[in-house]
This record gives structure tokens, sequence and C-alpha cells, in this order.
């Protein structure tokens, strides 16, 4: 194993920031599935720090001298790298995959206007790789899909699907619209889900946490849904958007049948 420069460990610990992310095109994936899941998908990995407290599994050596330059450091200088308190002793520095037009139109876009924490965000991710959804469109205000947290909360599902990101919303739902896509947004007062058929293409879009969808896809929108709930349940509010967001996922899979 190599030994990396000073140079190489800071600038790995700035990824940590989305100046660095952006600056380099590079972002961090940590922890062995994380990283054999970007192996299996044939992502550009630059280089993998490993420390003391990681042990390669058996027979995976091979495999991971692959990746690019391996450089061993301590477990402290892992810790300055990592935004987790107890890091799995493994992080690669990957290369950001390309976020192109969707061209074609996919069958089934999950957008995300606004939500703001990563764990949701990651964490759709992963279910709407699970689901089969085609792909997740990152709108303004929504939080990096390359953060760590977003990272680690897909757990590999980012390799999975599509991403896209979305700078002018009001643009991006005219091309929808001429694609003649459905744009369904969840509401309190929508069409219940169990009587939700929506055609192909169509468009989900989960809102900010705290205030929905913004004007531009209200005005868009096809129509609303909301998840039927039990309505004696007066102290539950509403549900975290990822779990919404699942449940959605999981009727719209279903109907793609």
């Amino acid at each position: 194993m190599a030994v990396p420069t000073a140079r190489q460990l800071k600038d790995a610990a700035a990824l940590v920031r989305r100046k660095g992310r952006d600056m380099t095109g590079t972002f961090q994936v940590e922890g062995w599935r994380s990283v054999t899941a970007a192996m299996d998908a044939g992502a550009s990995i630059d280089h993998v720090f490993i420390a003391p407290s990681f042990v390669i599994p058996e027979g995976e050596a091979g495999r991971l001298a692959g990746c690019g330059t391996i450089f061993e450091i301590s477990d402290g200088e892992m810790k300055k790298l990592s935004d987790v308190s107890t890091p799995p002793g493994i992080l690669a520095v990957v290369r950001q995959p390309k976020l192109q037009e969707l061209d074609p139109w996919p069958q089934r876009v999950l957008l995300l206007d606004g939500v703001q924490d990563p764990g949701n965000v990651g964490t759709l991710i992963r279910t709407a790789a699970w689901l089969g959804i085609d792909t997740v469109a990152i709108g303004p205000g929504t939080a990096d899909p390359f953060a760590p947290k977003v990272v680690r909360s897909t757990m590999g599902g980012l390799w999975d699907l599509q991403i896209t990101r979305v700078d002018d919303l009001a643009d991006w739902l005219v091309v929808a619209d001429a694609h003649q896509a459905q744009v369904w947004v969840t509401d309190m007062a929508g069409t219940p889900l169990s009587n939700w058929h929506p055609s192909s293409p169509s468009v989900v879009v989960i809102g900010s946490e705290a205030h929905g969808v913004c004007d531009a896809v209200r005005r868009a929108a096809t129509g609303t849904i909301t998840i039927d709930g039990a309505k004696a349940r007066k102290a539950v509010e509403s549900l975290n958007a990822a779990v919404a967001g699942a449940i959605i996922m999981s009727r719209w899979a279903a109907a793609a049948v």
C-alpha cells in the first residue's frame, strides 16, 4: 500500500463539503458494502484509503487492487476524512457520474423538490432503486445526492438508477409536459392512493418537509394524491417524507406491472 501526501488527505477531507465535491467532481464512498457497490457498478474510483481498523475480507484484496491507488492511513487520519464519529475504516474517492438530460424520457421519474434532509434524500433514492423507479431528479433546494450522509443512506442504490439534477423547475416541467408526462404531487386533500391509477410516463413529486412543493410544480400538476390513513389518528399530522415516498412508490411500481 502507498502513503498519501498531505494534499491528498486534505483534498479527500474537503469532500465532506459541497464546495470540495463541486471543485473536484468527486465524492466520498465509505464502508465496505458501499465501496463494493461502486466497484460492481463500474464507478471510476480515484483511490481508496484504508485504516488499520479495517480488515479486507478474505479473497477481496485482488479486486480492491483494481480501484486505483490504495493508501494506508492511521485511524486518526481516517477520522479526519470522515464525517462520522466511528469511521468504518475504508473510504474511496469516486468520480461523480455525469448527470445528463433525460433522453429518452423515462417512464417514471421521482422529483425531489426542496427535500433538505440528507437521510430522507438517501432513503428515497434507495427505495426508488429497490422498486425499479427509472430516475430520481434532484430539484432546487434538495440535499446534494453526493453528500456523505446521502450516499450512506442510499446503501448502494445510487448506482442502480439514473440521477439527474434540475436547476430550473419551470423549464423542466415544460419538457415533461412535452413528453406527455403526468405530474402528481402529494396533498392531504388529494386522490386517495388506493384509487390512484397513473399512466406512463409519469412524475411523482416529493416536496419540502416544511413547505411542500413549490408553486411552479403545483401549477403544472396533473393532480394530487394522498395516502389513505386511519382518520381516528388525530395526533399524527403527517408522514415523514421518505416514508410517504416509499408508500407512494410501492403503489406506483405495482400499477406499472
